[in-house]
């Protein structure tokens, strides 16, 4: 009797550690299904990320590297950037300024620590081709970005001022400049001039804004300049060259190069120059190890509506102009043609 109890405890007892197998098996299954669940979900996560990605890089990956430079040819330019860096230098020493314009130029410069370059942004002198390249170099050149610019919901400029904002603190604004690369890109004054005035006042289509900031006073102020066959309401170029030199008024696509980036208080580590933008942009690029990240974004190409403004089409403008008004324009842009080794008109 006492065998037969034994047998049936011993019975309950596998049992009981049958069950307990049996229930701790189920457990660990459902434990291992809800990871299973988890590590699909992620993955389905991590192929919408990785798809993004792909979709991103391939909006950039499709357009052509910039071009990379010989070791000789790198020479030759480095050699052409410190010549003009010298000339300024030497200019620079002969010109006393009554006020400057650094906290100003200081609040506007772009700086980039991650990188190691800044830059001091002239309009009008291939700004829009390095704002494209500081979006890229921020992070903020998405696909959507890209498509909210070219349908002009979007100023480029916006996105790069949130990848790089302004520091209210001028020392912190030092000491991040410092600690970087600085460079600026000039143009011809007159060429600018003429880039300028076709750009944004000679139609008013599309320019809205600055007709009724400016060319609306223009035309308003200055027509008694003009010829009988001259009757349409934008100004002329006269006209806008006139208002510069009565009322010294300067938008940022016509001021000054000395005024806007104060180029003998911020010593400049490179100096490009818009007649040779192409060659002096990959040599920077090249020079600050910049080309793995920076590609040709040929569909973001911003080009006049009205075309490029070539030495041809400067001369034909000022053709026009009277003899003692060029004289006049060329004193107030005097410093800069010196500054950057240009030739008055």
């Amino acid at each position: 009797m006492f065998s037969g109890l034994q047998r049936q405890l011993t019975l309950l007892k596998l049992v009981m550690i049958f069950v307990i197998i049996f229930m701790s098996f189920i457990l660990l299954l459902s434990l291992l299904c809800n990871s299973c669940l988890h590590i699909n979900k992620h993955l389905k996560t991590a192929n919408y990320i990785d798809k993004e990605n792909y979709k991103h890089n391939s909006a950039v990956s499709n357009k052509s590297i910039i071009g990379v430079l010989s070791i000789e040819e790198m020479r030759s330019i480095r050699m052409r950037f410190n010549t003009r860096k010298n000339k300024l230098e030497r200019y620079c020493q002969t010109i006393n300024r009554a006020s400057t314009n650094l906290d100003t130029v200081l609040s506007n410069m772009i700086i980039d620590t991650t990188h190691g370059l800044s830059w001091c942004p002239i309009y009008k002198a291939a700004s829009s081709t390095w704002m494209k390249h500081f979006a890229t170099l921020g992070g903020v050149l998405t696909e959507s970005a890209m498509e909210l610019i070219r349908r002009n919901i979007l100023q480029i400029n916006t996105i790069v001022r949130k990848a790089f904002p302004r520091d209210r603190d001028v020392k912190k604004t030092y000491q991040k400049l410092n600690a970087t690369k600085k460079f600026l890109i000039v143009r011809h004054p007159f060429e600018r001039l003429v880039s300028a005035y076709r750009d944004k006042l000679e139609h008013i289509e599309g320019r809205d804004y600055y007709y009724k900031r400016f060319g609306r006073h223009i035309a308003h102020k200055y027509h008694r300049y003009r010829k009988p066959n001259e009757t349409k309401l934008e100004p002329t170029f006269t006209e806008f060259l006139r208002f510069i030199v009565e009322e010294k008024y300067f938008d940022e696509h016509w001021a000054p190069f000395i005024d806007t980036c104060e180029p003998c208080l911020i010593k400049y580590n490179y100096i490009l120059k818009f007649d040779t933008f192409d060659i002096d942009q990959k040599f920077l690029i090249q020079e600050l190890g910049l080309n793995e990240y920076l590609y040709e974004k040929n569909d973001l190409k911003n080009i006049n509506p009205r075309g490029v403004t070539t030495t041809a089409l400067v001369k034909q403008y000022m053709q026009n102009v009277p003899r003692s008004l060029l004289d006049q324009i060329n004193k107030i842009y005097e410093n800069d043609f010196k500054l950057f080794s240009y030739l008055p008109i």
